[in-house]
């Protein structure tokens, strides 16, 4: 297993989890609920190794859109896997609806997916600044 160092709110991502990320594939996104037990969710993401963030397009009244406004600094998870291979994303989530946030994360969603996301009412995008990274296999 890897984990990446960390250094100054960022992490580092190996060339192989980046491709990894960045091909098309499912993650799951942990959340703490307000009793603190975990929630998780599949979900669709992007990654932008540049920027240290990863982003998930979904609608302001989901559960793992409440858990994160619930937190001050809300730390999440997304991890996702093939076979043998994984690669864990952590780090503290912010949400917002922000329009210019949101296209950015429906640009880079098409780019990975080759499609357009779903544009249900109250979609916003949560983004996850990375500071941990965990793999195995990549």
């Amino acid at each position: 297993m890897t984990i990446s160092p960390q250094r100054r709110g960022t992490a580092a991502v190996t060339r192989s989890a980046d491709a990894f990320l960045t091909a098309p594939g499912t993650a799951v996104l942990t959340t703490l609920r307000p009793d603190g037990t975990p929630h998780l969710t599949p979900v669709r993401f992007t990654w932008d190794r540049a920027a240290g963030l990863a982003r998930v397009l979904t609608v302001e009244t989901t559960r793992k859109v409440r858990n994160v406004l619930a937190a001050r600094a809300a730390r999440v998870a997304l991890c996702q896997v093939d076979g043998a291979r994984w690669v864990t994303l952590e780090g503290v989530a912010r949400v917002t609806g922000d329009p210019d946030r949101v296209a950015e994360g429906v640009r880079r969603y098409v780019e990975r997916y080759w499609s357009g996301p779903p544009n249900p009412p109250g979609r916003v995008v949560v983004e996850i600044e990375v500071d941990r990274v965990l793999s195995l296999n990549c």
